[in-house]
């Protein structure tokens, strides 16, 4: 597969550095509140029903993906 050099603007270029300035601020916003979450929830239901959660959620998802692909 061969990649095409995409040429942009210094405007349009500029916009896509914000979109992704914005993006990776969200992200890390994001993922702090999840580890916060994560810490606070051990702590209520315990680190075994973290796991187990953990476990179940990604069987989920992957299962939701097998179906989707199998669409």
């Amino acid at each position: 597969m061969k990649c095409t050099l995409l040429r942009l603007t210094p405007q349009a270029a500029g916009e896509l550095q914000q979109q992704l300035t914005k993006a990776t601020t969200e992200l890390r916003e994001v993922t702090r509140f999840r580890k916060e979450f994560d810490r606070q929830l051990a702590t209520v239901i315990g680190q075994e029903a973290i796991r187990q959660l953990n476990k179940d959620t990604r069987n989920a998802l992957l299962l939701a993906d097998l179906i989707k692909e199998a669409a």
